[in-house]
């Protein structure tokens, strides 16, 4: 027997960062591209310009640098307040595993199998 949980950053109840936004930013990170991205992972791309549009609406802070196109195409890449919320949620995420894994051992160690 083992758990699962979903672990999400929120304001005013509407969920602005988890895992899914997590992995977006870093497959832009890694393709150098909003559009790439999205289609990587089968999201549209409006889908994907909103997601960030509101993340960074509700942090106030600037996720892409953003290059217009020309012959070489656009693209985007990461800012350092983008890639600094990468690192903050990736240790609270593991912080908060190792936690809850230390809860559950408490209160089911006697019901595994």
């Amino acid at each position: 027997m083992d758990f699962g949980y979903k672990l999400w950053l929120e304001e005013e109840d509407k969920k602005i960062f988890g895992r899914g936004p997590m992995e977006l930013l870093k497959k832009i990170d890694e393709l150098g591209s909003l559009r790439k991205a999205s289609i990587h992972m089968n999201m549209s791309y409006s889908k994907a310009w909103n997601l960030i549009k509101d993340l960074e609406d509700s942090l106030s802070l600037e996720i892409l640098e953003k290059k217009i196109g020309g012959q070489q195409g656009g693209g985007s890449s990461l800012t350092q307040d983008a890639r600094n919320l990468i690192d903050s949620y990736s240790k609270f995420s593991q912080d908060a595993d190792k936690s809850i894994r230390l809860i559950f051992e408490k209160y089911f160690k006697d019901m595994k199998g």
